[in-house]
């Protein structure tokens, strides 16, 4: 079987993905994206995605659900009707206040492939959207409540990759506030990276608070 080839760009945290209550994930696109090309550029993107999709700077696009219900919005997307009967039961007993046991606790968890399903879509998406609008590099973080991620070949072939693209662009970066939310996806690929793989401009870019 003919290995699967690597995107022309960089996805820090590609893989296997856990959520626990948040999804977000940032696309740094190579170019400024105009305001009248970003809705059709959300075309065709996992529901997921697009929930709370905002363009904190145009060329970032940070995709959310805008909320900490990531595993009920993974089995009403993916779900089989029976665990979404379920979760619907469960979620009922919460709203409400009513004691729930163990088994009404699972119930509003993604037990089945959901995850599996949204990670292999956000692939095949990004790799259709860098067609329309080319890509800097994305990032998504592990979150280590749901167990972290699995990372895939295209994440290990995305750290030569940015080391050597998207270093010297960041490099070059000026009027990044300490609030410029374009300092998250630096931080998080970063933090992949290595801070001694990456020269003191982009370490100073990738500083939090």
């Amino acid at each position: 079987m003919a290995k699967t080839k690597t995107p022309g760009f960089p996805f820090l945290g590609q893989g296997d993905a856990g959520y626990y209550e948040w999804f977000e994930m940032f696309i740094w696109f190579d170019k400024p994206v105009p305001r009248a090309k970003r809705k059709a550029l959300l075309r065709g993107a996992p529901r997921l995605c697009v929930l709370d999709a905002q363009w904190p700077n145009a060329s970032l696009l940070w995709a959310s659900t805008g909320d900490q219900w990531i595993q009920q919005h993974l089995v009403e997307e993916y779900g089989t009707p029976a665990a979404k009967k379920k979760m619907a039961a469960a979620m009922k007993k919460k709203m409400n206040d009513e004691d729930m046991d163990d088994d009404d606790l699972d119930d509003t968890i993604a037990m089945g492939d959901e995850e599996t399903k949204f990670n292999k879509e956000i692939d095949e998406w990004l790799v259709k959207l860098n067609e329309k609008q080319p890509i800097l590099f994305v990032a998504r973080r592990e979150d280590g409540e749901a167990g972290g991620t699995k990372l895939g070949a295209w994440h290990k072939a995305s750290i030569p990759m940015f080391k050597e693209r998207v270093v010297p662009v960041l490099a070059k970066l000026k009027g990044v506030g300490e609030d410029d939310l374009r300092r998250a996806p630096i931080s998080i690929a970063v933090e992949y990276v290595g801070e001694k793989n990456v020269p003191p401009a982009v370490r100073k870019l990738a500083e939090r608070d």
